[in-house]
């Protein structure tokens, strides 16, 4: 399935972007860390800065395609829907069956600092809450010092239909000096479609030691 979008035929040349710049100095335009030259150059006008939507669309892998009849661009992200099919077959293959596999595939991510398999592991719900926060961190959750050296997972108790758990980790800090303290979160699932999904992340003691990892308040 294709993704369009639409935009009017006013806005051909050029897409605005608010925000503060200085009009006298050349604007430089950077996609994805990268430089980019356009044949007509970003400019700043009334205090607003505009770039070129084809050179900003096609840097970042999209096909730009003018009608002239309809006078509309359109940007296809063709691949998109592919990638998102293709993500959710992993995820799906990765979530295990069970809700002490699923808590300790996640507290093994904190270690791993692997944001993107703790963010697999969680319910639809905590994904949408979390999702900024991990973005932000580029997915890579922690810190480098002090980092989780080991981890410790107990609880598991069930409610009375078997389908939900909580569980406390206890994470070890370390530094290149030695032990660093050490950190607990609170974890609960939830069972959906015979899989075990995270449906809460809270922050126990010591976790102000655990700088980097997505809780939640």
């Amino acid at each position: 399935m294709k993704k369009w979008m639409v935009v009017p035929s006013s806005m051909i040349a050029l897409v605005l972007f608010c925000g503060a710049a200085y009009s006298a100095n050349a604007v430089k335009l950077v996609v994805n860390g990268n430089s980019i030259a356009t044949e007509v150059p970003p400019q700043i006008i009334e205090g607003n800065t505009m770039v070129p939507i084809r050179a900003v669309a096609e840097a970042t892998g999209a096909d730009v395609k003018w009608n002239e009849k309809e006078q509309m661009v359109t940007v296809d992200y063709a691949d998109r829907a592919s990638l998102l099919s293709q993500i959710d077959l992993l995820r799906s293959a990765i979530i295990p069956s069970s809700a002490d596999k699923a808590v300790e595939a996640w507290a093994e991510a904190v270690k791993n600092r692997n944001g993107a398999v703790q963010y697999a592991l969680l319910s639809s719900d905590i994904q949408t809450q979390t999702l900024k926060s991990y973005e932000e961190m580029h997915w890579v959750t922690g810190l480098s010092s002090p980092w989780v050296d080991s981890f410790k997972v107990t609880g598991g108790v069930e409610d009375g239909n078997g389908a939900a758990a909580s569980y406390d980790i206890v994470f070890q800090l370390k530094t290149s000096t030695g032990s660093a303290g050490e950190g607990s979160v609170k974890v609960t699932l939830g069972m959906k479609d015979g899989k075990w999904l995270i449906t809460g992340l809270q922050s126990g003691s010591g976790s102000e030691n655990l700088g980097g990892i997505v809780v939640l308040p």
